[in-house]
This record gives structure tokens, C-alpha cells and sequence, in this order.
């Protein structure tokens, strides 16, 4: 009896270990190549970027958007010129992203591994408060301290450049801007120099 109970316990407690990690809320944060933004209301946004250097240096990036489930994993849609379909969960260390046809987006061929289409595991490096992000969209948007072009500085980030948003205040949309180093800038910019990330039309 004892050991029956035994195996009980044990096996409850695999069952209990196996569905933690697919459990865990999803937050904003960097993970390895995944910017990922987590908003108060559950809506997911992201951008993936990686880069292989051979001969000639090559770039894949998509980006990509769903919204948090009762039930992980969370279905996403991702894009670059396409559309296509994938989900995201949380684990013990970072979020597996799953997109089976992950390869298939521009550039992405010979640069993301082939786990990609079954659950490719990030580990986070960075947490952040991001609620969403956006894409600059003006030739430069510069930086201010505070919400107010008095206090603009000479740092600025330019067009395509992907963001994460703490907060909009006004006219006005406190970010971060996480360089290919892991260096993140921080600072305000005009709401008029950044833009939603959009799908393309279908």
C-alpha cells in the first residue's frame, strides 16, 4: 500500500512539474532573439531577429502578434512578407515558439534552426515592463528625458527600428531600444515617430 502511494505521489508530482512550466504567465522581456511585449489586457506583440555571418552576412527577422489564452500555448500570427501561423508558451527558463513553416519567412532559410517548426526554446535575458511594440516610422526619432521637447537629447533611433512601450503620456511614448549588443537606450519620443506593427494586407 505504501508503495502504491508512493508511485502516486511521484507520478502527481511529474504530472504537477509538466504543467507548471506550461502554466507560467507570459511576460515581456528579451528572449535570446525575441523582443516580446505582454500588454495589461493579454496582447501579445514580437519581434524576432537573428544573424549568421559566413561569407556574406544574413539576416532573418519576422515579427509577430496574438493574444494570451486560458490554455498555453498561445496562438500567434507572424509575419514578414507572409503570413503564417505558430503558438508560444512559457517554460522553465525562457518561451518555446513554435512557427512550423518558421523557415519559409524571408531571409529565415539558412539562418533559424529547424527546431522552429516544432518549438525552438529561448531563454530570457532581459525582463521588461513593455505593454506593446512599434516601429519608428520618422527618419529619426530623438530621445527626450522626460515627456517634453525641452528636455531632448542627441540620442535618437531611426526608421524600422523596433521598440518596446512602457507607457504614452500625451503626445508622448516612454521606450526602450535593445541594440545587437543587449545595450538597452531609454527615453521618450513623439507618438507621431512610432507606429503599430501591422500585418500585411491579406
Amino acid at each position: 500500500m505504501r508503495a502504491k502511494m508512493t508511485r502516486m505521489v511521484c507520478g502527481c508530482s511529474l504530472f504537477m512539474v509538466a504543467f507548471s512550466s506550461y502554466a507560467t504567465t507570459l511576460h515581456s522581456g528579451v528572449y535570446e532573439g525575441l523582443l516580446l511585449a505582454v500588454s495589461p489586457t493579454g496582447k501579445i506583440t514580437g519581434y524576432y531577429s537573428e544573424s549568421a555571418d559566413d561569407s556574406v552576412k544574413r539576416t532573418c527577422t519576422f515579427f509577430l502578434e496574438g493574444h494570451v489564452s486560458a490554455q498555453q500555448p498561445n496562438t500567434i500570427t507572424s509575419w514578414s512578407s507572409s503570413v503564417l501561423a505558430g503558438h508560444i508558451a512559457t517554460n522553465n527558463t525562457g518561451v518555446t515558439l513554435a512557427i512550423p513553416d518558421g523557415q519559409n519567412h524571408v531571409g529565415c532559410m539558412n539562418v533559424l534552426m529547424p527546431e522552429i517548426a516544432t518549438g525552438l526554446e529561448l531563454d530570457t535575458t532581459q525582463q521588461t515592463h513593455w505593454q506593446t511594440l512599434m516601429q519608428i516610422s520618422s527618419p529619426r526619432a530623438y530621445l527626450s528625458s522626460t515627456p517634453d521637447a525641452s528636455t531632448q537629447r542627441k540620442a535618437w533611433i531611426i526608421k524600422g527600428d523596433v521598440v518596446g512601450v512602457i507607457q504614452t503620456h500625451g503626445d508622448w511614448a516612454e521606450v526602450e531600444y535593445v541594440g545587437n549588443s543587449g545595450k538597452t537606450t531609454h527615453g521618450w519620443v513623439s507618438s507621431s515617430s512610432v507606429q503599430p506593427l501591422m500585418p500585411p494586407s491579406s
